[in-house]
């Protein structure tokens, strides 16, 4: 799953660029990506394959080779990451630059035991305070608010582990369960 954006990533291309290349549906490509690769339609190879240039064989092989050596989608900005978390990717990688954000992330994250125990403490009202401090300090520190709302959301839904000072794994919290 997920190996087609994976594959796109490997030519500096999105679904998006293919869309606006061959004409297929955003749609398409979304459910294709979501799909083994065996189940991709010759629609979507063909689709593919013009957008890179290469056959709709050797794209074909080339996500099969993603999927048996389970690469992951690598995010280096905002808008990789915006697109990871909006596809529920079940894990991907932050490398570069954009690693020095999610250590900040992380530094804020709570423990899921710390988070429950705060939870089960305050007989929940902790989430709306925090939701309210949140709220309050985004729009008093005068930044991106979208790009703090999503640091908020990965660290709700996403364990940040950090690989080495360059490379971080951010995996579904709900696949640990």
């Amino acid at each position: 799953m997920y190996a087609m954006d994976v594959f796109l990533q490997k030519f500096g291309l999105t679904r998006y660029d293919v869309w606006k290349m061959t004409g297929i549906s955003q749609q398409t490509l979304s459910k294709a990506n979501r799909k083994t690769p065996n189940d991709y339609s010759g629609k979507v190879l063909k689709a593919l394959s013009e957008a890179t240039g290469i056959s709709p064989g050797d794209v074909l092989d080339s996500i099969f080779r993603i999927e048996k050596d389970k690469q992951l989608f690598v995010v280096h900005d905002y808008e990789e990451l915006r697109r990871a978390y909006k596809d529920k990717m079940p894990e991907f990688y932050v490398k570069g630059d954009f690693v020095e954000v999610m250590k900040e992330v992380k530094s804020g994250q709570l423990s899921d035991t710390a988070r429950m125990g705060a939870e089960l403490g305050s007989g929940g009202s902790t989430g709306i305070v925090e939701a309210l401090y949140y709220f309050a300090y985004n729009h008093l520190k005068g930044g991106d608010v979208k790009q703090e709302k999503l640091k908020d959301d990965i660290t709700k839904l996403y364990y940040i582990i950090m690989l080495d000072e360059q490379t971080a794994l951010l995996r579904l919290k709900s696949l640990s369960y």
